[in-house]
Parts: structure tokens; sequence; C-alpha cells
């Protein structure tokens, strides 16, 4: 069995017990997916990218954080990027409960950001091992959160950072939610 966590954001408004991958969202709850769709504001083509090992588009997987949250948080703030006043809660997810659906490491690593398809070589199975290997603050992260904070605009969170991509729904009726600042 795997252990350790992932992590998924609560994003505002969260109603229900189940987090499902952005595409299930446009017919079933139009308005939360026209509203998390900003998101993508100027990256609008990953929306119509396959991932190479789940056969599946970008939208239809959920992404998971190896980062523990208080890890970004605190990467922000000591680069200059104050998110004090900003409350982000965010489910601790089993990883067994994770990889209870098809997944893959993602892991963010390609040099060639121009490009719009991922090697497969990005990607690779998911083991307890690589996760706790990879949880901690990438230094190619780092370095964009300091670019962020230089040039005074809003980093992406896992800008180059690995994730754990599950297709499929989950269930987090029972999963610990907390806010990322009291950690």
């Amino acid at each position: 069995m795997a252990k350790g966590y992932v992590y998924h954001m609560k994003r505002p408004g969260f109603v229900g017990a189940r987090l499902y991958p952005l595409n299930r969202l446009k017919d079933s709850l139009p308005a939360v997916y026209e509203n998390a769709i900003k998101k993508y504001e100027g990256r609008e083509w990953l929306m119509g990218v396959t991932l190479p090992t789940l056969g599946c588009l970008w939208n239809d997987v959920l992404h998971f954080s190896l980062m523990h949250p208080a890890v970004i948080y605190k990467h922000l703030l000591d680069v200059g990027i104050d998110y004090s006043k900003r409350e982000l809660l965010w489910f601790e997810v089993p990883l067994a409960d994770a990889l209870a659906h098809p997944n893959v490491l993602y892991k963010n690593s390609r040099q060639d950001r121009s490009s719009r398809e991922f090697p497969e070589s990005d990607f690779e199975p998911v083991t307890a091992e690589r996760v706790s290997e990879l949880c901690g603050m990438p230094e190619r992260n780092l370095r964009y959160y300091k670019e962020c904070a230089e040039q005074k605009t809003h980093p992406l969170l896992w800008g180059y950072a690995p994730h754990v991509l599950v297709n499929g729904e989950l269930d987090v009726s029972g999963y610990r939610t907390f806010d990322w600042r009291d950690l």
C-alpha cells in the first residue's frame, strides 16, 4: 500500500463530497466549469493536450500536488509574494486512494515550454518512493516564484513542480481539510 499524501486545493464555493476532473464539470456544473477555466487564460491550448500515458485530455484528470501546501506558502512568502490574506483550503488525500484510479506522475521537467506537446519521458509510474523524493520545492519552481515577485505577477503555484495526475473522480468526504497558512 502506498503511504503518504498528495494535496488538492479546495476551490472557494466547493460543494458536495467529490472532486471531479474539470471536463466532467462542463455539463453537470457549467457555472463552476466556466469559473474554473479562467485559470487557463493565456494557456488555453493546455485544455486540448492529450496526456501520452493516460490517453486522455489534460482536463480529464485530477491534478494533485506532491508538495505540502505549507511549503508552497512559505516559499511564496520568502520571495516576497504575500498570500497571508488569501485563505486557501486544501484536501489531504491519502496517496493510496489517489492511486486506486488510473494515474501517472507528471515530472513537469520539460525544458522547451514553447512546445505544446508533452514528451512521454516527462511521465512515469507513481510510487510512494518517488512521491517522497519529489515532494519538496523544486529549485526551478522557486526561481520561477522569484521571477514572478520581481515582475509583480501572480505565479502558477506548480509552474515547474511535479503532479500526480488521476483519471477519475474522488470522494473526499472523509479527508482532512486545512488552510495552508495554519501549518
